[in-house]
């Protein structure tokens, strides 16, 4: 994140002639350029797409936007400008605390259960950076040609005034860096109670692990530190560190904003889910041979977790055997983008109880249990020597999305590979080739 920070003194009227004495700063300016045009080009991209406020890109897009501005900055400063409208640098300087709340709804709105959060929601994050930003603009008051000369030179503060400006500066970067730090963690954490949380709602993770966006919350954090500490070192006015920061930047953002557009709502709007499964006996409840480790492990937590439920062993009982119906008979597991939701609409039993039962009674996550289910179904299907389908063919004709998290779980399930397992079990001749 480039900060603005005061900068050796540029006459606007020598700039045009400096540049081209100067092919680096050329290099600079074009890099800033570039930077400041692709998170507009972006974040109008990403808004575009978004067809409510409600939606993350929406957010996404004005974080990126925002974040343009902090190259804007630059630009403002080295072409000049801010030596004759210093008042320019108030908004730039207050942007980034907006930044970190930004991001942390981005997050929001892709893991959120509850669907659309309400506007008071929202807006109460952005009282401490309206807050940072009133403040900011008491730079507006101070003397101008105090306040333009103290950010466009580097010189020492003499005055009252400019103690009172490097005052406020500071507590604004202050403000700014605990805002950030505040909402990168928080985001973190909300990041890792989805990826608890999410096996025991989808049989398929892909695209819901978030582990880009954990990525890019940490490079967000490192690219920050280090702006700040190349800032206050004089590193980044060095070429090659300027550089080298300007393409980080440019680079980050630009994935980010990639990866946010394919990046849909986790706990959003459900598709159809097949019909609903004839009730069975209860007896039949513990005749499946797949029924999944022993109920007993874990079993003082999930006690804890369900201890106001008002289900009896009776009705576990009827709901897994319900469940079993569902997945190992009917086949449901066939449906790649089955979830708990779904699973439970199609039993007419509520999705916390479904839960309550697989964690209590048949002792799996949702995710455990049905990937258990597409393996076994996939063991025969490989085991079968007058099948010619591939591997890949058999993963995704029993639910997965993709090969390696088919080869994963049928590691984790089976203990061997499918191509050695065909092989064992003397399946289609090719297999080695599948």
């Amino acid at each position: 994140m480039t900060l603005l920070v005061p900068k050796p003194k540029v006459d606007m009227m020598d700039w045009a002639s400096n540049l081209s004495d100067y092919p680096l700063e050329q290099l600079k300016l074009a890099l800033l350029t570039a930077g400041f045009s692709q998170s507009l080009l972006v974040a109008v991209m990403l808004i575009a797409y978004a067809r409510s406020k409600a939606e993350p890109r929406f957010y996404l897009g004005v974080f990126v936007g925002l974040y343009g501005l902090t190259f804007l900055a630059e630009i403002t400063s080295m072409t000049g400008v801010l030596t004759v409208a210093p008042g320019l640098a108030v908004p730039l300087i207050a942007a980034p605390m907006f930044l970190g709340p930004l991001l942390y709804l981005y997050i929001t709105k892709v893991v959120n259960r509850e669907g659309e959060l309400s506007a008071p929601v929202n807006r109460q994050h952005f009282i401490a950076p309206a807050i940072g930003a009133v403040f900011t603009s008491g730079l507006l008051f101070v003397p101008t040609d105090a306040f333009g000369g103290f950010i466009t030179q580097d010189v020492d503060p003499a005055t009252p005034v400019d103690f009172l400006i490097v005052l406020m500066l500071a507590v604004v970067l202050l403000v700014t860096f605990v805002i950030t730090l505040i909402y990168i963690i928080k985001g973190y954490a909300l990041l890792n109670r989805n990826s608890a949380s999410i096996r025991d709602e989808f049989s398929n993770l892909d695209r819901k692990r978030l582990r880009w966006l954990k990525v890019s919350l940490i490079n967000i954090s490192l690219l920050w530190v280090v702006t700040m500490a190349a800032d206050w070192t004089d590193w980044s006015e060095a070429s090659a560190g300027f550089i080298a920061l300007s393409v980080w930047e440019l680079l980050s953002f630009y994935v980010m904003a990639i990866l946010g557009l394919r990046q849909g709502v986790i706990f959003g709007p459900q598709s159809p889910p097949p019909a609903p499964v004839a009730p069975v006996p209860p007896g039949s409840a513990r005749d499946d041979p797949d029924a999944g480790p022993d109920p007993s492990d874990g079993r003082q937590e999930a006690e804890q977790k369900y201890s106001k439920s008002g289900l009896t062993q009776r009705d576990m009982d009827r709901i897994a055997a319900k469940i079993r119906q569902a997945v190992h008979a009917d086949g449901i597991y066939r449906n790649s983008d089955l979830s708990l939701t779904q699973l439970s609409k199609c039993i007419g039993v509520q999705a916390p109880y479904v839960s309550q039962t697989l964690t209590q009674e048949i002792g799996s996550t949702f995710y455990d249990f049905i990937a258990q289910a597409r393996v076994r179904a996939a063991m025969e299907m490989l085991a079968d020597p007058d099948s010619s389908e591939s591997v890949l063919s058999v993963a995704l004709t029993v639910g997965f999305n993709t090969k390696s998290t088919f080869n994963a779980a049928f590691k984790r399930v089976s203990g061997t590979t499918p191509t050695e397992w065909r092989r064992s079990c003397g399946g289609h001749r090719n297999s080695a080739a599948g």
